[in-house]
């Protein structure tokens, strides 16, 4: 039912249950048997790839600001679970109480996890000298086939890390703002492995044209079951999900299980 690989990636780790880029979001996300994971780097001030998604501290920290302007040290210092309280975010169905969780780095997310994970890499820190410190960092861990660097409009970002590190793989993330025809073919021309399309824009027509250029296609923008159930059913590679668990019960019943972490190069 499913292309091989069909890819369960968990977005910001388990970001439905915890708080997002945290370690108990990926922690969470490998208890549930969920082997992929995305996440987003930016440089703190002293030039550390801090995993935080938004350009600000504001939503997901009790600090305020960019984190650029803050050396790792006070960036440590940052309370990154108390603002998932569930009377404040009812929406969210947070697993525990995850006050005093901390930011944490690409190389500590490594480390911690090694090749148990997939790790897809989102560049959101805007000075492209991102891509090749993910590449290095992604070189020191050994890891480089055990990862896809991604971005929105960052092609020759994204091309600057696998000059950098030929092992690791690229994505680029197509907003809908593009035409998704043309985004995939110049993903093939770019020399990418793949291209992330947005569920409302996935088409079986737009997935066969993918594997015909020789890529992987997957889709981000899952916000409930209905979507998820639709982009698997035209044939995507996999997707990226808050709740990994709503599509790893999917598959099972499909009788097929969750893509293991990438071997070879």
């Amino acid at each position: 039912m499913f292309p091989d690989p069909f890819r369960i990636i968990a977005h910001r780790g388990a970001s439905g249950y915890a708080p997002e880029n945290t370690m108990a979001a990926f922690r969470l996300a490998l208890e549930m048997g969920v082997t992929e994971i995305e996440t987003d780097v930016h440089f703190s001030r002293d030039r550390h790839l801090v995993l935080l998604h938004d350009h600000t501290l504001d939503r997901t920290t009790d600090g305020e600001g960019r984190p650029g302007d803050f050396d790792l040290a006070a960036l440590k210092a940052l309370d990154a679970g108390s603002w998932a309280d569930p009377h404040e975010h009812p929406d969210l169905a947070w697993a525990a109480d995850y006050t005093g969780e901390r930011l944490i780095t690409l190389d500590e997310l490594l480390a911690a996890f090694g090749d148990q994970l997939t790790y897809h890499v989102e560049l959101k820190d805007p000075e492209s000298a991102v891509a090749e410190a993910v590449a290095e960092c992604v070189i020191d861990a050994g890891l480089g086939a055990n990862t896809f660097v991604t971005g929105f409009e960052r092609s020759g970002d994204l091309l600057r890390a696998k000059a950098a590190n030929p092992t690791l793989r690229t994505t680029p993330l197509i907003p809908p703002s593009r035409n998704p025809h043309e985004a995939i073919v110049s993903s093939a021309v770019e020399g990418h492995d793949g291209a992330s399309i947005h569920i409302d824009s996935v088409t079986s027509e737009l997935v066969t044209a993918a594997r015909d250029l020789g890529l992987e296609i997957r889709c981000w923008g899952v916000g409930n079951r209905q979507s998820m159930a639709a982009g698997a059913n035209v044939g995507v590679n996999g997707m990226t999900i808050n709740w990994p668990d709503w599509l790893q019960e999917w598959t099972q019943e499909a009788g097929q299980s969750p893509s293991e972490p990438l071997e070879g190069g």
